[in-house]
């Protein structure tokens, strides 16, 4: 039954894109490469498609752009939230302008950390905007630039982390250009059938509303399970299949 639904709500958003862009089709780049596994520990970044920027950043141009905007803001991972500024106007914003968590969990990393699941968090995490109805030929520049900054961070996997429906293919896309570059990746996913017709190098497949791929506000608990159980499908001490069901549930 939820396999059927997904397909049925997949059906309506690509007719409602095509009202916008009668060519709209989702794409179908074929099987992804898939680097890895991550080492034990692994120095992990986060990626959000939330449109987070922070307040004094250059807003995303959305409204302006009828294929998306394809480029990312860099969010310091030591950023206080209240200097967040959220600019996507297609997020729910009853999750994330209440906890960014929600969306960039930064404090579930520290966690983590502390914890010794993850090693020390890089000094930049990602946030892009939204879904992008044509994210080429402008995303393919900003992944080259993506990589090199997680290069230069020595970033050793990521997780990524989308807001709404588009932006299930806008994460599948993220992901397959950064396991290009040799860096292991797990997508959230929303939509799992979107994710698998683009071809997710790494699918963990969340029960959560759009706008809280992390779970609900205030919850560090659920926050924190979540990045778990995704860095447990990266590292070499937990194989296991690229495409998994979390067993999370919301207000768990």
């Amino acid at each position: 039954m939820a396999e059927r639904d997904g397909r049925e709500l997949l059906r309506r958003v690509e007719a409602q894109l095509r009202q916008r862009d009668p060519d709209f089709r989702w794409q179908r780049p074929g099987p992804p490469v898939l680097a890895g596994p991550a080492p034990n520990r692994p120095r992990l970044a986060l990626v959000t498609t939330a449109g987070f920027h922070h307040r004094d950043d250059q807003p995303f141009d959305v409204l302006n752009r009828p294929g998306g905007d394809p480029g990312f803001r860099v969010i310091a991972h030591d950023l206080p939230a209240e200097q967040l500024a959220l600019g996507e106007p297609y997020v729910d914003q009853k999750y994330a302008a209440v906890d960014p968590e929600c969306a960039l969990p930064r404090r579930a990393l520290d966690a983590l950390a502390a914890r010794g699941a993850v090693g020390q968090p890089p000094a930049r995490h990602y946030s892009f905007c939204g879904g992008l109805v044509r994210p080429f030929p402008g995303l393919g520049q900003w992944l080259r630039r993506l990589n090199e900054s997680l290069v230069e961070d020595r970033v050793e996997a990521v997780v990524l982390l989308p807001t709404c429906s588009v932006c299930v293919q806008t994460v599948c896309l993220v992901a397959r250009g950064i396991e290009q570059a040799g860096i292991p990746t797990v997508s959230l996913s929303l939509l799992p059938a979107l994710s698998r017709l683009i071809g997710a190098p790494r699918l963990l497949n969340i029960r959560f509303p759009f706008g809280a791929p992390a779970g609900d506000p205030g919850h560090a608990a659920l926050h924190q399970a979540v990045l778990l159980e995704a860095v447990e499908m990266l590292t070499g001490s937990h194989p296991g299949p690229p495409i998994r069901d979390s067993t999370l549930r919301w207000r768990g």
